[in-house]
């Protein structure tokens, strides 16, 4: 068991060290940014080219998620500070909004 515990612990500080800091939190060329504000995204609308990420940092006092409207995505909530980020593939038009508040909406719009 001792012997399995060791193992454990060897594999876990690997895997950590492997990861590199852009493999976790380094932002990717092109993304677009979008802030979560206490009851709004900013900007509402965005452009983004196929491929390319989008990235909502919850800039406000409180939580937030962001959530496709065609359940494409969901974020789990996201404090203060906290962000989430997308690629998006495919041309097309993306409504998302806020679990959380009611109205507050926006939309990604992927071009090819």
């Amino acid at each position: 068991m001792t012997r399995l515990i060791c193992w454990t612990v060897v594999l876990s500080v690997l895997t950590v060290l492997a990861c590199s800091k852009k493999d976790i939190g380094g932002i990717a060329p092109g993304t677009v940014f979008v802030s979560a504000r206490d009851s709004f995204f900013a900007p509402v609308t965005i452009h983004v080219g196929a491929g390319l990420p989008v990235r909502w940092t919850n800039d406000g006092a409180l939580n937030h998620t962001v959530v496709s409207d065609s359940a494409l995505w969901t974020s789990n909530t996201l404090p203060p500070t906290y962000w989430f980020e997308v690629r998006f593939d495919s041309a097309g038009t993306y409504p998302y909004h806020c679990s959380l508040h009611s109205g507050m909406t926006g939309t990604v719009v992927v071009d090819p």
